[in-house]
C-alpha cells in the first residue's frame, strides 16, 4: 500500500511534471501554447456567456408605525404615493412576465408548436382575471360606501379633464 501512495503523491506529480517539461522535445513549446490556448478559450467562452435568472423574491416590508396625529390630507397623500409605487411595481412585473411569455413563444415557435393560439388564450385568461378582480373590488367598495362605483374608462380611451362648475370669484 505504501508503494501506491508514493506513486500518487503530489510531490511525485510535481517531479514528474518538471521532468516532462525539462525533457528536450521539438513539440514541447507548441504543446504548452496549444494547451494554454484551449484552456484560455474555454474560460473566455464561460465568462462571456449571458444568462438570465428568475427575478429575486420580493422583499418583506413590515408595516410602518404611523403618527396618531396625522391629518386626513397626510393620510390621503401617503395612500396616493403608496398606490403609485404599487402600480409601478405591478407594471414592471407585468413587463417581466411579458418578456418571459415572449421567450416561451419563441421557443415554441422553434419547436413547431402553435404558440399564437396558446398566447391568445393566456392573454384572455389574464384579462378575465383582471376583470374579476376589478369587479370584486368594485363590489367591496359599493358595500363599504353604499354608493355605486363609476365604471373606469377603457385603457385606450382618453380621460376627460374635470369641469369646475363652481362660481369663480371676481
Amino acid at each position: 500500500m505504501k508503494g501506491f501512495f508514493r506513486n500518487v503523491s503530489p510531490r511525485r506529480a510535481v517531479l514528474d511534471l518538471w521532468q516532462v517539461l525539462g525533457a528536450p522535445s521539438e513539440y514541447r513549446l507548441r504543446g504548452l501554447v496549444l494547451a494554454g490556448l484551449v484552456t484560455g478559450g474555454i474560460f473566455y467562452v464561460m465568462v462571456n456567456q449571458e444568462g438570465r435568472a428568475p427575478p429575486l423574491p420580493p422583499k418583506i416590508i413590515y408595516f410602518e408605525s404611523w403618527r396618531a396625529d396625522r391629518s386626513d390630507k397626510e393620510i390621503i397623500a401617503g395612500n396616493i404615493a403608496a398606490q403609485k409605487k404599487a402600480d409601478a411595481e405591478a407594471a414592471a412585473e407585468e413587463a417581466r412576465q411579458e418578456d418571459v411569455r415572449k421567450m416561451y413563444k419563441s421557443v415554441g415557435a422553434a419547436t413547431g408548436i402553435d404558440t399564437q393560439t396558446l398566447y391568445d388564450q393566456g392573454t384572455r385568461d389574464l384579462e378575465a382575471e383582471k376583470k374579476a378582480e376589478q369587479e370584486k373590488n368594485a363590489a367591496l367598495l359599493r358595500q363599504i360606501t353604499g354608493k355605486p362605483v363609476p365604471k373606469a374608462p377603457a385603457p385606450d380611451t382618453p380621460v376627460p379633464a374635470p369641469h369646475d362648475s363652481s362660481p369663480k370669484p371676481d
